[in-house]
């Protein structure tokens, strides 16, 4: 590409920005050409054409989006019509370059990377932090040991920006989150973890926050303390409603960098121990700084690899990346890492309890009242449906017995025994119901296994000292339950074939990672460190591997490991869906899991009252996960308590679900 000709889609503020730059790449001969600009208004669209030097004006974003001459676009609209904007352009085959936040929230970024990657174009958040030079000198100078260790952060980027309309209305995604503190928050993960650690993970230990709310909704003024695994902290603000302050200050063990305006960076200071400045540079820029995203781009465009840089003489690459073949992104904002941080303002979000319009509430999302359940039955080798009994309440979860003889499920925090009968034609129906007793463990969710030797069930059980999930065993015969695990939130999924050994997923330190426990209880194991969360493990039929799902790739995928935490293998590649639970049959043949599209869910959602598929995956020699591709056997009304736990008939021909009606 001899000259990159870049298109902009918007016509605001920020466009103005990107278009002095782009016109100063163009005046000096930098190989980008000032090509196209989109408006609404076709007059608005001419008045900044000509303003700003551009050769074309469009009044509308179809006509942009449709001209094949334009290499690179870039859309400058409120990130509220980010979405709709990007999707408009990839389906017409478009290289993009999109402002941030990248998206109103994680699940509308998921669907647009997903997009790009599925029509192989070249897709990149305009985070401008990122691609400065000044952050390879700040680098330079922590990798170096100028501050000694790097200890923490902090950063607070404030400005009073009420009277902007679009930031007070909650229906545009306003508040300071994703305007400012997202600056914030990229000066915390640029410069912790891997700067001075010699380590390329900066993994999250703990989040405590705090907002204040603008009287329409909409966060006004944030706090973020922020703790990660090697100990580093970063202490964060950003406001709105505060007066101007734009600074961030990287600590350590023997002085600090002072960075003078954190979004730009437009100059840093060495400060040793006492406070006194040693050095002080004013970083390189050829406009305004957003001309090094372009250029970027540019390079990404002209060699489209899935290259990447280092920190600290560490490969970088932002988040874990998938298995896919070829990710078009550039080095600086890969799509991970984008997600990453789509993510981790959701759940800030969440926390404060600020949400949009547009977005489904949590409330509506888990509102069972009145949904009726559907125990059924599929034969994978007739893919015949057999519906065992119709419940008026929500039961979740069926386990079905070694023997044959029995399924038991969850209901109003109980665990029932639902006992199968067989006519002389080998038909299946539903027998006497029995609830299983289990005393003051009357709490317990859709996690639970049935114990090898036939004596009662591990369940996960909600104690009421502090409402947190935790491993309990329960009796057929009404014994007293016997703890397991102390420690909470625990979530039970997997036994080892002789019941000696539970695998489970558990919280601790902000981290959800899959965990092992003698049976009798005892000291814990943990086997997964992939950040995100690990879940769903449970045991082959000879103990050998653990099978689990993940959101490590970026998308919620099954995955394989040793029982000893080692080998772990992503199973499932569902470029738009998250998969959930993969249930190894009996006869280590075939996993069943349960399928969410992207539209529905963020990739860490497990969820009821959705629109979800019943997914299988047969074992192949010639594949590299020794299982071919997993292919869609149902769809149905269902999610949370589908089939949470392994639902396998012995004879691995067929596994029992549940089915909702709201």
């Amino acid at each position: 590409m001899k000259t990159l000709k870049l298109g902009i889609l918007g016509s605001g503020h920020i466009a103005t920005k990107m278009a002095l730059a782009v016109k100063g790449l163009e005046s000096r001969e930098m190989g980008v050409e000032a090509y196209a600009v989109a408006s609404r208004n076709l007059a608005k669209a001419e008045d900044f054409a000509k303003a700003y030097g551009f050769k074309k004006a469009y009044g509308s974003y179809e006509e942009l989006a449709s001209d094949p001459d334009v290499d690179l676009i870039y859309i400058a609209t409120p990130h509220s019509l980010h979405f709709d904007c990007a999707k408009l352009c990839i389906e017409r085959g478009k290289n993009l370059l999109v402002e941030k936040a990248f998206c109103a929230n994680a699940k509308q970024a998921n669907m647009i990377v997903a997009m790009a990657h599925d029509k192989g174009t070249f897709l990149c958040e305009a985070m401008w932090t990122r691609f400065l030079p000044a952050v390879q000198m700040v680098n330079e100078w922590t990798c170096s040991g100028k501050i000694g260790t790097v200890e923490g952060v902090e950063a607070d980027f404030s400005m009073p920006l009420t009277h902007v309309e679009r930031l007070v209305n909650p229906a545009l995604a306003g508040g300071a989150l994703l305007d400012l503190g997202i600056y914030s928050l990229t000066f915390a993960d640029l410069f912790l973890g891997r700067a001075g650690s010699k380590s390329a993970s900066n993994n999250i230990k703990g989040i405590q926050s705090k907002c204040v709310k603008f009287h329409t909704g909409v966060d006004a003024t944030d706090w973020i303390d922020i703790t990660y695994e090697n100990g580093q902290v970063a202490h964060l603000k950003t406001s709105m409603v505060s007066p101007l302050h734009n600074e961030g200050i990287i600590y350590g063990s023997n002085g600090f960098i002072r960075v003078v305006n954190l979004n730009d960076m437009e100059k840093i200071e060495l400060h040793d121990s006492t406070g006194a400045i040693v050095e002080e540079v004013k970083p390189p820029r050829i406009v305004n700084c957003y001309e090094y995203e372009v250029l970027a781009c540019k390079k990404a465009l002209e060699n489209p690899s899935t290259s990447r840089h280092e920190i600290c003489g560490i490969p970088y690459l932002g988040a874990a990346q998938s298995n896919r073949e070829t990710i078009w992104e550039t080095a600086e904002m890969p799509h991970a890492k984008t997600l990453e941080m789509m993510e981790l303002m959701d759940g800030l979000r969440a926390n404060w309890g600020v949400s949009y319009p547009f977005e489904i509430s949590p409330g509506d999302t888990w509102n069972r009242t009145g949904d009726k359940s559907t125990l059924q039955v599929f034969d994978i080798e007739t893919g015949a449906v057999t519906t065992l009994k119709e419940f008026d309440q929500v039961i979740e979860a069926p386990n079905w017995s070694a023997d044959g003889k029995f399924l038991t499920y969850n209901a109003g925090g109980r665990i029932y025994k639902l006992n199968l009968e067989r006519d002389n034609a080998g038909k299946l129906s539903a027998g006497e119901i029995t609830e299983v007793p289990s005393h003051y463990v009357d709490n317990c969710n859709n996690d639970h296994v049935l114990s090898p030797d036939g004596t009662g069930l591990y369940v996960s059980h909600h104690t009421k000292e502090d409402g947190l999930s935790r491993i309990y065993k329960i009796f057929f015969d009404g014994r007293m339950p016997e703890l397991v695990t102390p420690l909470a939130p625990s979530y039970l999924h997997g036994i080892t074939p002789d019941g000696k050994t539970l695998a489970y997923c558990a919280e601790r330190n902000g981290e959800y990672d899959i965990y092992t426990i003698p049976a009798i209880g005892g000291n814990e194991t943990r086997l997964t460190t992939a950040k995100g969360l690990n879940d769903g493990p449970e045991y082959d039929a000879n103990g050998e591997y653990i099978w689990f799902n993940s959101v490590r790739s970026g998308r919620m995928q099954a995955f394989r490991m040793k029982a000893d935490g080692s080998e772990q293998t992503q199973i499932t590649d569902d470029i738009h869906w998250n998969t959930w639970f993969p249930h190894i049959s009996p006869n280590r043949e075939h996993i069943v899991m349960v399928a969410y599209h992207e539209s529905d869910v963020r990739p860490g959602e497990h969820v009821p009252n959705k629109n979800v598929e019943l997914r299988l995956a047969s074992r192949d020699p010639a594949s590299a996960t020794g299982f071919g591709r997993a292919k869609t056997i149902l769809k149905l009304f269902g999610g949370q308590g589908t089939i949470n736990v392994n639902s396998w008939a012995p004879d691995s021909k067929q596994f029992a679900f549940v089915s909702y009606k709201k």
